[in-house]
């Protein structure tokens, strides 16, 4: 007996059963689905037309491979280069998760359990991704789905319900402390100059790798940020987002690059003098972390060199970020308005900033609030003191 051929479904939809042909005696069908009877139909009557042709039934034969790497292509001449590097390494990560899959038989659970995984531990950084990531890799997932179903292919999007997961919390950005901030400014080290740099102009790593001499405005106090280092591709790109921009600087930042040599075309190079690398930096970041743990620690036992794991860490440690971070705070201290932080720290959108501020205020009203605390206390004490 033939099976019903326009059904409507719960959820309001028109179904519509094609006939594909017959497999080992068994008659089988594809079920295509619109918002209205015309629409459902239009799909059926497509689907026949392609399968007169001798086309596979829609995408029944198409692994989601094929389908991100047809949307990649899409997309090439209509966005930047850093964009589209953007879209590829999304995708890379959704193509091995979901292996040889074919696009129309992916559902909700297939992209949780990976997105899952990828909220605890992203592959690239080793640690948990933050939410504003998360969300990167979900949006270009479902654009794959949306062009796939643009083109007939498939009938809903399996990523439109699904939800973020809570992710462990990413280490907590902070603000170097002043007394971290005089202690950086008077601390004689090899990776000096990269520390001032960063704390004192809010580039980003990649930023500063790919910084030259040229970029400096000594005159005018400005840094041009045209480039960046790409340490995965290793290879000098555009910086994030694609956008240039000019970086108003302290004359303290200025007056400290003055005295520095300039033995290379670069700002800061390797302890060889060669351009800085990922382990470069982080070898710079873990001696002077050490270094300053021993000038500033007051430690009562010699230490022994290079063996940072042995040595108590009484100077809190920071990364690199902090440092970018910390500028930001020096611009909210000071009263610098939004939309000039904004385009100081090269934010695609105000939002980040916004939130930045956002937490920075937060912060200082938690400060003062332990100010007033501590003032009432010590009245509290005197009163009672005065009655005895």
């Amino acid at each position: 007996m033939p099976k019903k051929s326009n059904q409507k479904r719960a959820d309001g939809r028109i179904a519509v059963q094609v006939f594909l042909g017959t497999v080992d005696g068994k008659r089988k069908y594809k079920t295509v689905y619109g918002k209205t009877q015309k629409e459902a139909n239009e799909k059926a009557d497509e689907l026949r037309a392609r399968l007169k042709k001798g086309i596979a039934a829609s995408g029944m034969q198409d692994k989601f491979s094929a389908w991100a790497n047809l949307y990649i292509s899409s997309k090439a001449a209509k966005i930047s280069a850093s964009q589209l590097d953007l879209i590829k390494s999304r995708l890379s990560f959704w193509i091995n998760a979901f292996g040889d899959l074919k696009i129309d038989i992916i559902r909700p659970i297939d992209i949780e359990t990976p997105l899952s995984g990828l909220a605890v531990k992203n592959p690239h950084t080793g640690k948990p991704t933050a939410k504003k990531t998360l969300k990167s890799y979900m949006q270009i997932l479902n654009s794959v789905f949306e062009f796939a179903i643009d083109n007939r292919i498939i009938d809903y999007n399996p990523a439109a319900r699904v939800e973020l997961p809570t992710a462990k919390p990413a280490t907590q950005r902070r603000a170097l402390t002043a007394e971290e901030q005089r202690q950086i400014i008077e601390f004689e080290h090899r990776g000096k100059p990269a520390m001032m740099l960063l704390m004192l102009s809010g580039l980003r790593r990649g930023e500063a790798t790919a910084l030259t001499w040229q970029d400096i405005d000594f005159d005018n106090s400005t840094i041009s940020v045209t480039k960046s280092f790409d340490f995965k591709q290793r290879k000098i790109k555009a910086p994030k987002n694609g956008k240039a921009r000019t970086v108003f600087v302290p004359a303290l930042l200025i007056d400290y690059l003055k005295t520095l040599p300039h033995e290379s075309v670069f700002v800061l190079t390797s302890a060889r003098g060669t351009m800085m690398t990922e382990m470069a930096w982080k070898r710079l970041l873990e001696s002077y972390l050490y270094d300053m743990n021993l000038e500033y620690g007051a430690f009562t036992a010699p230490q022994k060199k290079f063996a940072p794991q042995k040595v108590p860490f009484v100077i809190r440690p920071f990364t690199l970020h902090c440092l970018r971070h910390t500028f930001c705070s020096m611009m909210y201290n000071a009263g610098v308005d939004v939309l000039t932080a904004q385009q100081q720290m090269g934010h695609s959108d105000v939002k980040t900033t916004l939130e930045i501020y956002t937490h920075l205020s937060q912060e200082k009203k938690a400060a003062d609030i332990s100010k007033l605390n501590s003032s009432l206390e010590k009245m509290q004490v005197k009163c009672k003191s005065e009655i005895l």
